[in-house]
């Protein structure tokens, strides 16, 4: 049995998500500068997104961090294992979500 998949309406070039990746970027700036002196914020933690299959994964620096649904604009953070959303952890639609909030929801462990 052969499943069709829905077109996305997302990908990790549009200006939502560029906007998105900027405006959580410099979110987490003024924190960073003010605790390490010596490192470099543009370096040491770049945002990037990344087309896959049924998901953009937005990561930083060398990790991943949240998943958007290609096809419905829902954004999750990851489960331990990169590239799986965890679904218990839907932050918002990618219309509506901040920068802010994705950095603050970062490291987002309670249930």
């Amino acid at each position: 049995m052969v499943t069709r998949q829905a077109a996305a309406r997302y990908s990790a070039s549009d200006d939502r998500i560029q906007q998105l990746l900027h405006d959580w970027h410099e979110s987490g700036r003024a924190a960073f500068e003010a605790q390490y002196k010596a490192l470099k914020y543009d370096r040491e933690r770049q945002k990037r997104a990344t087309d896959r299959q049924k998901y953009i994964a937005l990561d930083e620096g060398h990790s991943g961090a949240w998943l958007v649904d290609r096809a419905t604009g829902d954004v999750y953070n990851i489960k331990s294992k990169y590239g799986v959303p965890d679904k218990s952890k839907r932050l918002g639609h990618i219309d509506t979500v901040t920068g802010e909030e994705l950095h603050q929801y970062r490291w987002w462990y309670k249930r």
